[in-house]
């Protein structure tokens, strides 16, 4: 193995390693607060700030973002590794998130990294155009008066940001489909209960009509 083959797998390691630290989860501990017992069971920092408040749920979710931003700023700096290369050390700290030997495996569900590492590697343009899309389906639901919003329309709002991030991409840099690929396939399993259930309401819906 050469020497720059040992460190991209060291940095893809350490990448993982450094998407599972499961803060939100923790904070919450601190707190006695069980998140797995919170609204969807998700140990993500939404459920940190309904369990313990907009500060804790601030700071998870602060912290959620850096574990995907910060490394990759600099690993993409570098400009040691192609572009393949930099699209699996990317993808790596949203997997550990997902998939955190912390949580046996099961993990959150990765948007706050996701945001993370779309910061390092667009200069937030990718972010800006998801939270943009994010506030406007937010807006959507005021002007309809609904209240609370549930996990189906958590993901239905996450569906639609990442189909705009799509759109700029296919449109701008095309180099980051891959990762857009990936990362929404992550994104997808980590909602699969709520895809299941608008299915589910879609297909009743049909039938009715």
């Amino acid at each position: 193995m050469g020497i720059r083959a040992g460190l991209f797998i060291s940095l893809f390691v350490l990448e993982y390693l450094l998407g599972s630290l499961m803060f939100s989860f923790w904070l919450a501990k601190g707190r006695g607060k069980d998140l797995k017992k919170v609204r969807d069971g998700n140990p993500g920092a939404v459920n940190l700030w309904r369990a313990a408040g907009w500060r804790y749920g601030m700071a998870g979710l602060f912290l959620d973002y850096l574990k995907g931003f910060v490394p990759l700023v600099f690993i993409a700096r570098s400009g040691l590794f192609a572009p393949g290369e930099l699209t699996l050390l990317a993808i790596a700290p949203v997997l550990g998130h997902a998939f955190s030997p912390f949580m046996k495996f099961s993990g959150g569900k990765a948007i706050a990294v996701t945001f993370g590492v779309w910061s390092a590697l667009t200069e937030w343009v990718v972010p800006t155009i998801m939270g943009t899309s994010f506030a406007l389906f937010s807006l959507a639901r005021f002007l309809q008066k609904k209240g609370a919003a549930t996990p189906e329309e958590d993901a239905q709002r996450l569906f639609w940001g990442m189909m705009a991030a799509l759109a700029y991409i296919l449109l701008q840099d095309r180099a980051l489909l891959l990762l857009w690929v990936l990362n929404a396939g992550v994104l997808v399993w980590k909602h699969g209960k709520e895809i299941a259930v608008l299915r589910k309401k879609n297909t009743i819906s049909g039938g009715i009509s």
